[in-house]
């Protein structure tokens, strides 16, 4: 067996332990997604209101800020069901003081989490994502190879930074396993990232690009793809590196403050 079909193999568990829970009540699942999608939905149809009217942000046509909006969907889109369960298992397991369970398994604690918390269901957020994309590229982008890759990796960048995150809110809470406010704080920062860049203050766009990258999200990827990277990006992207790389290290830290379900 080669080194990279264990990985594999519990990835692809993963995914049929969540599809097989959900499809359990395919009523709940197929609505949960429909939920979902619909709520993703708001603000590309709050910004075709605002175009309806005669409003624009400035420097951006109508297909070009839903270009946007749908680069984010999209990232939120892979990175929602494959990390942001973390959250959701470490508040649980922590709550019911059966995290220890997750310590004694023979694979990294954040391995176990990631996977346990896999959502099946969050595809559906991620179908709206790349519907959306897809009809936005198709009327605002026409973009050449070079910029094509920089787009997908300024894309992978965006995924890191979410999961990144999330990875910050779960390792709140080992110690403060109340802390549910996290999510909102988290939320709330993530409307900068649904809405182009430059309608902010310049030093608010360095404060969104560097010291919280949540611009990379979908701004930067937005504007390579559009054939106009934006200058902060040299800076963005070893930003965007070195949050996640923070969020890592944070999460041992507050791994190793974990007082097990004993106290």
């Amino acid at each position: 067996m080669s080194g990279g079909k264990p990985g594999h193999g519990l990835l692809a568990s993963a995914f049929r332990a969540s599809f097989n829970a959900r499809a359990s009540y395919r009523g709940d699942f197929l609505f949960g997604m429909m939920v979902t999608l619909l709520f993703e939905s708001v603000v590309p149809l709050v910004t075709v209101l605002i175009y309806g009217t005669g409003s624009s942000f400035p420097g951006w046509s109508m297909p070009q800020a839903l270009l946007l909006q749908g680069v984010f969907l999209l990232a939120r889109g892979i990175a929602f069901p494959c990390f942001f369960g973390v959250v959701w298992v470490v508040f649980n397991d922590v709550r019911e003081g059966t995290f220890d369970l997750v310590l004694l398994k023979p694979r990294p604690a954040l391995l176990v989490t990631a996977l346990q918390g896999f959502d099946v269901q969050g595809i559906g957020r991620l179908c709206g994502g790349a519907a959306l994309f897809a009809y936005a590229v198709s009327r605002a982008a026409r973009p050449d190879l070079l910029h094509v890759a920089l787009f997908m990796l300024l894309l992978v960048l965006s995924v890191l930074v979410l999961c990144a995150l999330a990875l910050f809110m779960a390792a709140t809470l080992f110690v403060w396993v109340g802390n549910a406010r996290m999510g909102e704080v988290v939320e709330s920062l993530l409307v900068f990232a649904q809405y182009p860049g430059s309608i902010y203050g310049r030093g608010l766009q360095v404060v969104l690009s560097v010291a919280l990258p949540v611009t990379a999200i979908a701004f930067l990827p937005a504007q390579a793809l559009l054939g106009r990277p934006e200058p902060l990006t040299l800076i963005a992207a070893p930003a965007c590196l070195a949050f996640t790389g923070l969020s890592v290290l944070f999460w041992r830290a507050m791994l190793r403050r974990y007082g097990s379900g004993g106290g």
